[in-house]
């Protein structure tokens, strides 16, 4: 007898009261009962606390004359997107019609089912379930044109920008997609990440950390809940799910505290340790259950050192990405889906990878190979849909604020309130156009008492652009400490 003979004996024995249903795959939509439904629903009700992650993490990065404009673009992402995704998004995704094809879903517009119905349960559940993933991908674009965008114009962005994710989702879960038919693997959402010269002081670092711990916990159930249920042998990869997020994250943490420590000679920059994490939090998306503890923490530590390091460089090339969106969301996402398929092992008794391997554990190339055609795939989707779908909104509505309400701040623009001290108020008399960037400094600091011979920065061009590493407490606010230009 092989070693590897009792390990499958064990397996087994694990799941011999478990039929295999080869029908499954991760999530299996409709083949839930009462259980399944529960767990997917509690873990819904978590996932939902991660547009509060989100929303602490970007208004803790940018400047804090922006921070009241993220809320309300998570907010909106809420509202609007949830909206968006009960109008079209559902059925375009995973509509169970006869005029869907393997690109389009059809049927379930307006989600409503009667009851009686025998799939009213498992369709409503999957909506609900779902809702938070379509609402997830809205934030991230609130992410990537944070402090530029008119809020009107954001709000009717969110609302088509649904149509990109649902299209892609389809495509990788739905019956009738075309990438889930071909044999491409995605857990928990890998999809829905693909979907300056130098880098500006983050404006509350406090929150941002807040932030980082509540969307780790929400995706704790984001990944554990991938396996949408808990009957037939899912409660075991629910609760490896989990522990292979946990896993990366620690390993994600652990090399960024370390690398910010030799890199800075002894300081930890905030910024990227939160960066290192979050990337390994997305990495993990894809194939949390399907590699080994081991290969967890390695593969979220390498996920970590490439966001990390490619957001200095792109700051160097003048792309404008206030919260480092692409280094995080669209490279996490495809170093998960490149794991499945170099990583991933059968998941006995699930049929999840369609009883394939990753490359390096003797799978072959077939897994990996689909893994490299959704990348390219999902990419293209993102890129050119999210295009189309922003010209069209420009068009209708510009969406880039001017220079000189950037430099006020959308605080202050979009929601008429300011920051004095970090206590929010209305903006008094004179009126909006009287406040300039010449006679008030907006800068990235609660109002500080800075000597007659001193300049903050200047504009958004010049020596703001650079993030320190020092943090102050002024007011009982953590923030970035500026970096004070003397007059010329």
């Amino acid at each position: 007898m092989t070693l590897d003979d009792p390990i499958q004996v064990a397996i087994e024995a694990t799941f011999h009261r478990f039929p295999r249903n080869e029908s499954y795959v991760v999530p299996g939509f409709y083949d839930i009962n009462s259980a399944d439904a529960t767990f997917a629903i509690a873990m819904c009700l978590i996932i939902f606390q991660m547009q509060t992650g989100f929303a602490l993490v970007e208004a803790g990065i940018v400047r804090s004359k922006n921070s009241i404009n993220i809320m309300m673009k998570n907010i909106a992402d809420v509202c609007i997107g949830g909206l968006a995704w009960w109008v079209f998004g559902f059925a375009i995704a995973f509509g169970r019609g006869e005029w869907s094809t393997p690109f389009f879903g059809a049927g379930d517009f307006f989600v409503d089912m009667k009851y009686g119905d025998a799939l009213m349960a498992p369709v409503i559940t999957l909506f609900f379930y779902q809702m938070s993933y379509a609402t997830t991908t809205n934030t991230i674009v609130s992410g990537a044109i944070a402090e530029r965008a008119r809020f009107p114009a954001y709000c009717l962005l969110t609302f088509w920008m649904t149509l990109v994710y649902a299209i892609g989702a389809g495509w990788v879960w739905g019956e009738h997609g075309w990438l889930r038919n071909l044999g491409a693997v995605d857990l928990s959402g890998g999809v829905i990440h693909i979907v300056g010269e130098e880098t500006l002081p983050m404006g509350n670092p406090m929150n941002a950390c807040v932030g980082m711990f509540i969307l780790w916990w929400g995706w704790l159930a984001f990944n554990a809940g991938c396996a949408y249920g808990m009957t037939g042998g899912k409660w075991a990869y629910a609760a490896r799910g989990g522990c292979g997020t946990a896993l990366a994250t620690w390993g994600a943490g652990a090399f960024s505290i370390i690398y910010s420590m030799v890199r800075n000679k002894g300081r930890v920059d905030i910024y990227e340790v939160v960066t290192g994490i979050l990337a390994a939090l997305i990495m993990i998306n894809a194939s949390c259950f399907l590699m080994s503890n081991c290969i967890c923490v390695l593969t979220g530590a390498f996920a970590a050192f490439f966001s990390i390091t490619m957001i200095p460089w792109m700051d160097k090339i003048g792309i404008d990405d206030p919260i480092g969106v692409f280094c995080i969301h669209w490279f996490g996402s495809i170093w998960g889906y490149l794991t499945v398929g170099l990583f991933a092992e059968n998941p006995v008794p699930l049929s999840t990878t369609s009883g394939r391997s990753g490359l390096l554990v003797g799978g072959g190339w077939w897994l990996f190979s689909i893994q490299c055609i959704a990348i390219v795939s999902l990419t293209l989707l993102g890129f050119f849909g999210g295009f189309l779908i922003m010209w069209i909104c420009n068009k209708i509505m510009p969406i880039r604020l001017d220079p000189e309400s950037e430099e006020k701040g959308c605080d202050l623009v979009e929601h008429g309130v300011y920051d004095v001290n970090n206590s929010y108020s209305h903006f008094p008399p004179p009126s909006i156009d009287d406040i300039k960037p010449s006679n008030v400094k907006f800068d990235n600091v609660a109002r500080l008492s800075i000597p007659n011979n001193f300049d903050t920065f200047r504009s958004d061009s010049d020596s703001l652009r650079m993030r320190s590493n020092f943090v102050f407490d002024r007011s009982d606010s953590v923030r970035s400490a500026p970096k004070i230009v003397p007059k010329v």
